[in-house]
């Protein structure tokens, strides 16, 4: 980092402006980013540029923050799961199996199924694993490679998380606007700035046919209204009603505020609704693992 700095210093002594400066590092630092401070050179406000800068990236910061801690625990619980559960059938439960093999009656069904599930693991335990290796891989790519936007639709659509997912992207691209809007962008450059730096791909291609029609006349309202399920009616009304009063930039950020507020609540439904869930489901694995070991064994004792 202190080489880019230190190239942009020397490029800035030569003459050359801050934004040009930048530049040759745009893959490190967005096109956002180099927009933000070529539009604050041009209207010579690069200070308010740069302090707009600042709170979109730690608004940013911010909002990827809290999506992320809201996935972290159940992400931690399932591994747990996994873990626990593949020790268990790969080193805990063979060494069992000979003491099962001395009941002379049938084992329960429980335990029987348990016994099954152990000796296919361990048998087949290094092909599993590189199977869902191999899996994972294929949904990597698959969220990166030409599928993506099929991924990203299918994302929206699904219970809790497909809320959380149009709310952060509504944030971020209203927010973005507003940040680029401040300055003396134009509108349709905005548009398409704002489309390179959101994340889900359908939000992408709304927001590219936006400034396609923008240029052609179009209202911004206008163009976004064909899509209500993922720009509510709010959203249209406020941005309408700021392109007929000149406070658009204003209204955006009020628009941007109050979805940053329905995420931080869909965070804490997904918390509140998961957490008991996986509770649940954890409990149901130990406890049927324990039921299936501990029956037989209170069987012999019985018989004893």
């Amino acid at each position: 980092t202190r080489g880019i700095y230190e190239q942009v210093y020397a490029a800035v002594q030569k003459g050359k402006p801050l934004s040009e400066g930048f530049m040759e590092f745009e893959n490190t630092f967005g096109s956002f980013f180099i927009n933000m401070i070529k539009a604050g050179e041009y209207a010579g406000k690069l200070e308010n540029a740069l302090h707009s800068l600042h709170y979109q990236i730690k608004k940013d910061y911010s909002l990827r923050s809290k999506v992320i801690g809201a996935l972290t625990y159940p992400a931690f619980v399932i591994g747990a799961i996994f873990v626990i559960g593949s020790a268990m059938m790969v080193y805990v439960i063979p060494r069992l199996i000979p003491i099962f093999a001395d009941f002379h009656s049938q084992l329960p069904l429980a335990t029987r199924i348990l016994i099954g599930v152990s000796n296919f693991a361990a048998a087949y335990f290094l092909w599993i694993i590189l199977s869902l290796l191999l899996i994972g891989f294929s949904l990597f790519k698959l969220t990166r490679g030409p599928w993506k936007k099929g991924w990203h639709t299918v994302l929206l659509h699904l219970p809790l998380v497909g809320n959380l997912v149009r709310n952060v992207n509504i944030t971020r691209t209203t927010r973005t606007l507003a940040t680029l809007l401040g300055t003396d962008i134009l509108v349709v450059d905005a548009l398409n700035i704002t489309a390179k730096i959101i994340g889900n791909r359908v939000f992408q291609d709304i927001l590219i046919k936006s400034a396609e029609q923008v240029k052609r006349g179009v209202s911004i309202a206008t163009t976004l209204k064909p899509y209500p399920k993922l720009f509510p009616p709010t959203v249209y009304t406020m941005i309408m009603v700021g392109e007929e009063s000149g406070r658009l930039a204003e209204l955006l950020e009020e628009v941007a505020q109050f979805y940053e507020e329905a995420v931080d609540e869909t965070t804490k439904s997904i918390s509140s609704i998961i957490e008991p869930v996986l509770i649940v489901l954890l409990g149901a694995v130990i406890g049927g693992i324990a039921v299936a070991i501990l029956t037989p064994m209170y069987s012999l004792m019985q018989a004893v």
